[in-house]
């Protein structure tokens, strides 16, 4: 929690106007970055600030003024033993959450909500069952082919899997439904949709631990070369100041910050990846899905 009451104050950060509501946000997502962190260094895992979460770590010492939330990404070893512990790790109000044990979500990444809150997408308001308190993002990297004919094959396998998925799960958001696509999701979903969920992680790791040169979030974007990076970059961990906490980042942050984003120390707004969330940090998702 904060020390001190001004940080939950609306201020102007870099020309942009923070609100004292997402000052609110900031500090549950905050709190729950701190849980994460105290869990991954009792059990010696290792975990890295990622996309915008480390552009502001490095450029802002904390949040990007007009960010919305904050990004982890995990080498998918950490991230898999991380699984095998969290649900004796993390107790209410917090909760992590995977595809494996919260009905109906079906992302290819874990986020940490606080279940007293809420953080619902706006495409999936009142879609779906799952927790949708805020949360913060916690990413695996995956070994990414060096041969590019098989990266384009593993990347086809994924997008593949991933398809099958928004058939299934997905398809009560779909804007464009039909008699067809209506019909399709009723047969696919005959089929459990953690199957689907089991045949994508596969194809994402199928070249761990044979010595590739680069990693990716490809379980999130499977396909974007701005979330590929040498896997050389991530040898290193250093820890900086994050608003009023700290975070890990990659010691070689510079390689990874200038390949995703160019010249990262020019500042250029843009929207946060969600779009629109509908937040409330004193209020529980669950009084929003009745």
């Amino acid at each position: 929690m904060p020390t001190d009451n001004d940080f939950l104050m609306e201020e102007e950060r870099c020309g942009f106007t923070v609100t004292a509501e997402m000052k609110k946000v900031w500090t549950v997502q905050l709190d729950l970055l701190d849980r994460f962190g105290e869990v991954c260094r009792r059990h010696g895992l290792r975990y890295f600030a990622s996309g915008g979460t480390l552009l502001g770590a490095i450029r802002h010492k904390g949040y990007i003024p007009w960010d919305d939330d904050i990004d982890i990404m995990m080498m998918r070893e950490d991230y898999d033993k991380l699984l095998a512990i969290a649900d004796a790790e993390f107790s209410a109000p917090y909760f992590f959450q995977t595809a494996w044990n919260d009905k109906q979500y079906s992302r290819g990444h874990a986020q940490l909500r606080n279940s007293n809150t809420t953080a619902i997408l706006a495409e999936e308001k009142g879609c779906y069952p799952f927790n949708q308190g805020i949360f913060i993002d916690i990413f695996p990297a995956d070994a990414v082919a060096d041969d590019e004919l098989a990266r384009q094959k593993q990347c086809s396998r994924i997008r593949l899997w991933e398809k099958l998925l928004n058939v299934t799960v997905r398809y009560p958001a779909n804007k464009y439904k039909s008699l067809p696509k209506t019909v399709l999701h009723a047969v696919a979903s005959l089929i459990p949709y953690r199957f689907f969920i089991q045949q994508k992680e596969k194809a994402c790791t199928r070249y761990n631990g044979q010595g590739m040169k680069r990693v990716g979030l490809i379980s999130f974007l499977a396909d974007d070369e701005r979330l590929v990076f040498p896997a050389a970059a991530f040898d290193r961990v250093e820890t900086v100041p994050f608003e009023y906490t700290t975070i890990d980042i990659p010691a070689d942050y510079d390689t990874l910050l200038a390949h995703q984003y160019g010249d990262y120390m020019t500042m250029t707004q843009e929207n946060s990846y969600h779009g629109g969330i509908i937040f409330d940090a004193e209020r529980s998702y669950l009084d929003y899905l009745r």
